[in-house]
């Protein structure tokens, strides 16, 4: 499986994770990041992680969940990474600056290299991500492997909400997780 977690856009559009969450599943489309994010090259890309479920809490850090400037949150939808590769899903290329040019990769597949440095001064890495691309926006299939939300609570009402208002979805799933109980619980700050 592959995830694809959100986070809020409060900054650009006032919407919580959740509520982009939502909106991914009432449209069936992931939008795909633009320049201000990590994607390189002229074209969005929409991003998702390799990364095994017990993992996630070290993903779902204090640090890359600040509210105020959140990277994830604990929202987000899980694939088959068949489905991911039949779509255009890849694998990134993990590059530095410098291996990047010395590939002469094309301007136009860009969007799949994440840069990578180490030297001893700093170190640039998110191979924990073991993150996959799809070149723009990712349209997402009828029924999904899994819906993950932050509690139990928010996993029984998002599953009543699937069954008693099907016409609110264009993405409906076999299963919605609650990503506190996956997790164990979330690292503290």
């Amino acid at each position: 499986y592959i995830i694809h977690l959100t986070k809020n856009t409060k900054a650009e559009d006032k919407f919580s994770a959740f509520e982009n969450l939502m909106s991914i599943l009432g449209t069936g489309l992931i939008n795909g990041s633009e320049k201000k994010g990590f994607i390189k090259g002229p074209h969005k890309a929409t991003c998702f992680m390799d990364v095994p479920f017990a993992a996630l809490k070290y993903v779902l850090n204090p640090r890359d969940t600040d509210p105020e400037k959140p990277r994830y949150e604990p929202y987000g939808i899980i694939l088959t990474k068949q489905y991911a590769y039949n779509h255009g899903c890849r694998p990134v290329l993990y590059l530095s600056n410098e291996e990047t040019n010395r590939l002469c990769i094309p301007r136009d597949e860009l969007w799949r290299v994440v840069r990578f440095e180490v030297s001893k001064k700093k170190w640039i890495s998110w191979l924990h991500e073991r993150e996959w691309r799809c070149k723009g926006d990712f349209e997402l299939p009828s029924m999904l492997a899994g819906v993950l939300v932050k509690t139990t609570k928010e996993a029984q009402a998002l599953t009543t909400r699937f069954t008693t208002k099907r016409d609110e979805f264009k993405v409906r799933s076999c299963s919605v997780l609650p990503l506190s109980m996956i997790c164990q619980g979330f690292l503290k700050a």
